[in-house]
Order: structure tokens, then C-alpha cells, then sequence
């Protein structure tokens, strides 16, 4: 079963859906590609999800659904602890009992003595998406004029996602991780075995960036972690004995021990990204999943071959409207890429991703050259008219 929202769907998912039948849920009322699916009303729908029913989601927004349909839910339970990072951290402390981490309400941020803060540090909404009012404090000197941006960019996003999505009310400080940071799709099986369907890196251009523009994998990326990721799936198990559900997540790596940054419940990498391993390596996660199947890693990476790949989102700059945008300059975007496996246009009105682009290269260069690229030469804004009085 899967709940869809129709803002943002990858043709590879629609696909796989139609193929093994799999009954839909749609939250939207926009997409014509939901058409040949097995779309039930929530009446049929919701009362099917029990403690032993596969559920996946295609976007943090389907959350709300479980919480006003099925709250009770062992999927619902689980979701709700793993979605609020604060709530997070908490459950892991047992894991990690001397991480610094302060859950406080957004009005208390400009309370708190700035002395007290083991500095560096990441502050974030406790509930959120993607990279938005996601900063790094490098010290106190640094801290008014980071909650000001924060507070701006929730005021920005207020009108554009859901409170599910993204709740700017509780703020959540922690210390900032040193490390190389990976994106894992993942699920557990029915008898709670951890499996791995997906291994990202995360590309920074400087050590304040937490945009997530670039992501990409390789036979190095996968090989260089993916033991590390499969221990500490385990031993995350023995907190929250989840099973038959899919997690998305990230992690660094910081003198050799795992620590996660987030856990996404019930989906895979947002807004169609998990298809990069369909590329890299002919994964199918949505596949896997249903079928309660795991990739065969050795065959996988014994038959890849030395390129690397990568999805970017291109995202509209954070100081232009949306409202004022004219059009994208798709083609002349795409022509900024060496060797582009999928190209998909974007128009969601609740994100400012124009598009992601799913491509290959042979070298890390095109990757660094993207991740600093000005975007805003592919936007045309409309023309505002003056009016004069005479």
C-alpha cells in the first residue's frame, strides 16, 4: 500500500506501482499520471493498514493522512517519533549519551544564554524538510544574526508546506557532526532484518553549506560505508523494534562512528532522488520492498563501473518569488550537464525544486563546478509595469 501526493512523482514509482498493483491512496487532486493505478477512496483505503501491512509514502506530507486516519497505528507510532527530531535525539541518547542536543520552543531561542552553547552547532526545526532553516552556528559571535535568517525562512515557508512538513514552533539545537555525510534507503523486512537499498554521499561546496543540491554514488561511496550503515541499523533496532517499514536517512561519519543526522519514516529519498540507484545500479526500491526482497550488493557492484553518478535539484534562490517567475530556461540548463541520464521538469506548488536532473560523470569536477553554479541566469522573472501619475 502507498499513500501519494501528487505534487512531485517519479515515473519509475508509477511504473512499479502499475506493475505489481499495489493499492494507491492520493493526496491531490493534479496528477494525470496516477490514472492507470489502483487509486482507492480512504474509506477502502485506511481500514486495510494493520501492525503487518507494508506502507510506503512518496512525500513527508502523506504523514498528516496517517495521523487523522489511522493515528493509532504501529505505523502512525513509529512515524511520529522518528519525524520530530527532537523527539529523535531523545530516543537515541541511550546510543549517544554525551551528544549535546536542546529542544526548545522558537520564541525561547533568543533567550538562551549564548555561553552556554557548546559551539559549533546546527539549529533546525524540530519538524522539517530538506535543508530549510537548517544553519551551522560556527560560534556565539554568529548566533542573532542565524535567527534572524531562521525565522526568515520560516516565515517564507509557512504558506507553502504543512505543519507535518515543516513546524517552525520547536527548535532543535545539537552539536554540529565533523564528518562526511551519506543518504541511506533502507527498510526493514517482516522478521525486522535491516536492509540496504540505497547509499548517497552528500556534496558540500564549504563548511557552512546544507543545501542539498548534489547528491552522488560509486563503487568507492557504497564500499567505503556500507558496513558501518548495516551495523548501526542493527543496533538501532534494539530501540524501536520496527518491521515492514521503510526509512530514509542520514548519517556522518566522524572518528570512525555513525551518527544520524535524521530518520525520514515510510519513504525513500524525496521527491523521485531514490531512482538515482536505478541508474547506478539497476536497483528498484520500490520493487524490493513490496516483495520483501534485498539487492545483491556483490553482483551490483561487481557489474558498475568506475563512473560516478549523481542527482541535483535545482531549487529556486530563496530571495526570488515564485510568484514572479515568468519561465525556466530548461533547455539551456540541461546544457550544463556532460552525460544526463533523466531530465524531469518540476512544477509543484509547494517546492521550489524546478528540476532534478539525473546524470553521469567520470571525474568529481563537473560536480563541484554544478554545486557552486549560480541558478538564477535559467530564471526569467515577469515584467512588473510602472504606472506614473501625470
Amino acid at each position: 500500500m502507498i499513500l501519494i501526493n501528487d505534487q512531485i512523482i517519479s515515473p519509475i514509482l508509477v511504473e512499479s506501482l502499475q506493475e505489481l498493483n499495489i493499492p494507491v491512496f492520493k493526496q491531490g487532486n493534479r496528477s494525470e499520471m496516477l490514472k492507470s493505478l489502483q487509486v482507492m477512496e480512504a474509506e477502502e483505503f485506511f481500514p486495510l493498514i494493520n501492525e503487518h501491512q507494508k506502507l510506503l509514502t512518496n512525500s513527508e506530507s502523506c504523514l498528516a493522512l496517517l495521523e487523522s486516519y489511522v493515528p493509532n497505528s504501529v505505523q502512525n507510532r513509529w512515524a511520529q517519533q522518528l519525524k520530530d527530531k527532537g523527539t529523535f535525539r531523545q530516543i537515541l541518547s541511550t546510543m549517544y549519551p554525551d551528544y549535546f542536543y536542546k529542544i526548545v520552543n522558537r520564541d525561547e531561542l533568543y533567550k538562551i544564554p549564548v555561553e552556554d552553547i557548546p559551539f559549533p552547532v546546527v539549529i533546525k526545526p524540530s519538524k522539517g524538510y530538506s535543508s530549510i532553516g537548517v544553519y551551522k552556528v560556527k560560534s556565539a559571535a554568529e548566533w542573532e544574526d542565524t535567527l534572524h535568517k531562521l525565522n526568515t525562512d520560516l516565515l517564507l515557508m509557512k504558506n507553502i508546506y504543512d505543519e507535518e512538513v515543516i513546524n517552525g514552533e520547536s527548535i532543535l539545537i545539537e552539536k554540529w557532526i565533523f564528518g562526511e555525510e551519506y543518504a541511506v534507503d533502507s527498510y526493514y523486512d517482516h522478521d525486522g532484518n535491516p536492509v540496504i537499498l540505497n547509499i548517497f554521499k552528500r556534496l558540500f561546496k564549504d563548511e557552512y553549506d546544507t543545501s542539498d543540491r548534489i547528491y552522488y554514488t560509486s563503487k568507492q561511496v557504497i564500499n567505503e560505508i556500507y558496513d558501518d550503515i548495516l551495523a548501526f541499523m542493527h543496533k538501532f533496532r534494539e530501540i524501536i523494534p520496527v518491521k515492514n517499514f521503510p526509512i530514509h536517512f542520514e548519517v556522518r561519519k566522524s572518528n570512525h562512528t555513525i551518527i544520524p543526522i535524521e530518520m525520514n519514516p515510510l519513504r525513500f529519498a524525496g521527491a523521485g532522488t531514490t531512482d538515482l540507484g536505478f541508474y547506478a545500479y539497476g536497483c528498484n526500491v520500490y520493487k524490493h520492498y513490496f516483495h520483501g526482497t534485498s539487492p545483491d550488493w556483490k553482483a551490483m557492484l561487481h557489474n558498475m563501473d568506475q563512473s560516478i553518478y549523481s542527482f541535483l535539484c535545482a531549487e529556486i534562490p530563496m530571495d526570488i518569488s515564485q510568484n514572479l517567475i515568468q519561465s525556466i530556461n530548461h533547455q539551456s540548463f540541461k546544457k550544463q550537464f556532460q552525460q544526463i541520464l533523466e531530465y524531469r521538469e518540476i512544477q509543484a506548488t509547494n517546492d521550489r525544486t524546478f528540476a532534478i536532473v539525473f546524470f553521469k560523470s567520470e571525474t568529481m569536477e563537473e560536480l563541484y563546478r554544478l554545486l557552486q553554479m549560480d541558478l538564477r541566469p535559467f530564471i526569467t522573472l515577469k515584467e512588473i509595469e510602472h504606472s506614473r501619475e501625470r
